[in-house]
């Protein structure tokens, strides 16, 4: 068999990592579901765009931050 190119071993490690990370967030949902408590105020992530949140709390549309 053929040796593994270094990008693909990174990319193998990335991976296995990730899948932990979900499982691990998986088996913590549930847990919160089971027991009926709210999250610890842990680690949050916001999906708002970084130039809507830095402009006061202010919306900006795309062809505003295009130009």
């Amino acid at each position: 068999m053929y040796r593994r190119s270094k990008f693909l071993e990174i990319l193998i490690a990335i991976r296995e990592e990730m899948a932990r990370e979900a499982d691990y967030d998986t088996d913590l949902f549930a847990e919160m579901v089971r027991s009926g408590r709210r999250g610890d105020g842990g680690k949050r992530y916001s999906l708002a765009e970084p130039e809507a949140e830095s402009s006061g709390g202010r919306r900006l549309s795309r062809a505003k931050v295009r130009r």
